[in-house]
């Protein structure tokens, strides 16, 4: 006889896929908390443990919660072919081993695929396990090479990715050169282009909410947007965006140096998080930039927040784009093998944040060196003195976006 609290488990587990596929975006940002500490809990493993250790205990893990599930659905199984009369039993006959052996051999079969597919997809899953991991190379620019190797190959291979990622004038259509100048607002003693009393008050006159603001240091507040099926900031890249900034060597009227990056990706105040919608663009049409950029998407924010929009960029070899200067980017999903102390995604949104606040740099919108180079590469994983000096004048503001998008 069958509990009825392993009738419940079963079906509780046969409900979450039901609707997992019928709404996945929903459902995958319900579960959003507890599926990220698992994923920082493997990410802590696979750093802290042997690479042998690491896979065994996976394997392990994966095996337990495998045997446990098919149990549980074997028994709720077995009772329900039961109670539903002879002729089920025979179609459940058919379609499975007949013998004691043969119903063991299928089994063990099935438990060894599925352990191997969930060992071999997990970076896949998870994405950047972090630089000493050897899992998180695996699928990237690999090609049966070592790991060194693939570096070097995944770094050659991100030469001018981000090249022409530039929409000048705000990408907007109708922009021209000799509109008038970004409405600076005053007084901004810091040149966040944030208003002194904004800031202070912690909200726009508009009613765009500026949590944590610091009159006397750059606040830099971006909001990030996912498309279906993309993979949300983890902790740790979050820390390390905010890291990147925090030692911008930028100085401030509280005598510190660097820029506050507020990061905010959940739609607690309606903002910010899953669009709800596939996000796929055409890395050839940088005008496109500002699309998602939207009262929709953004409220009263237009203007006062950055957005990064997470999707899929199609065409050329392009990661990633954004306004020069403005308030727009959109980024690939893709995270690949990168040697450097940053995630790879972090060094990309960087650099397109980058375009949105510097805007041109002597005369051009990318620099030789430095995070604003055409380049992903942990080398150039710094800020250029040419940019640096952009920085210190205030932060770059758009007309463009100011008069037709906000």
């Amino acid at each position: 006889m069958v509990h009825p609290a392993e009738s419940a488990f079963v079906g509780a587990i046969v409900g979450l896929v039901t609707v997992l596929v019928a709404f996945p975006t929903r459902v995958g940002r319900l579960f959003a908390p507890a599926g990220e500490v698992v994923v920082d809990g493997i990410r802590w493993a696979s750093e802290a443990l042997p690479y042998w250790a690491f896979i065994v205990t996976v394997f392990l893990g994966t095996m337990f919660v495998t045997v446990f599930v098919a149990y549980e659905f074997a028994k709720v199984g077995y009772a329900a072919v039961r109670r539903a009369g002879p002729r089920t039993k025979r179609i459940v006959r058919f379609v499975s081993p007949n013998t004691p052996i043969g119903k063991a051999a299928f089994a063990f079969c099935f438990t060894v695929l599925f352990l191997i597919g969930s060992v071999g997809a997990l970076p896949y899953v998870i994405g950047d396990l972090g630089e000493s991991s050897a899992v998180s190379n695996a699928g990237n620019f690999t090609d049966g090479n070592d790991p060194q190797t693939a570096l070097e190959d995944a770094s050659e291979r991100m030469d001018d990715v981000l090249s022409g990622d530039v929409a000048t004038q705000g990408g907007v259509e109708g922009a021209s050169d000799d509109e008038r100048a970004y409405d600076q607002p005053q007084p901004d003693s810091d040149g966040d282009r944030l208003e002194d009393s904004w800031e202070r008050r912690e909200r726009t006159p508009g009613g765009a909410e500026l949590p944590n603001a610091d009159p006397g240091r750059m606040d830099l507040y971006v909001q990030f947007d996912y498309g279906s099926y993309t993979h949300p900031l983890s902790n740790r890249e979050k820390q390390a965006l905010k890291q990147v900034w925090a030692e911008m060597p930028v100085e401030n009227p509280d005598g510190s140096t660097g820029i506050t990056l507020h990061i905010d990706d959940g739609r607690d105040d309606g903002y910010g998080g899953a669009i709800g919608s596939e996000v796929s663009v055409s890395g050839e049409r940088v005008e496109g930039v500002h699309q998602y950029y939207t009262a929709q998407n953004l409220g009263p924010r237009r203007c006062q927040y950055h957005q990064v929009v997470v999707g899929e960029v199609r065409g050329g070899s392009q990661v990633g784009f954004a306004s020069a200067p403005g308030f727009g980017s959109v980024v690939d999903d893709e995270r690949q093998a990168y040697n450097g102390d940053v995630p790879f995604r972090v060094h990309v949104i960087t650099h397109e944040l980058l375009h949105n606040v510097v805007g041109e740099v002597d005369g051009g919108t990318h620099t030789s060196e430095g995070w604003l180079s055409p380049t992903v590469d942990a080398d150039e994983a710094f800020l250029s003195d040419a940019a640096g000096r952009e920085l210190n004048g205030g932060l770059a503001g758009s007309a463009s976006y100011q008069d037709n998008l906000c």
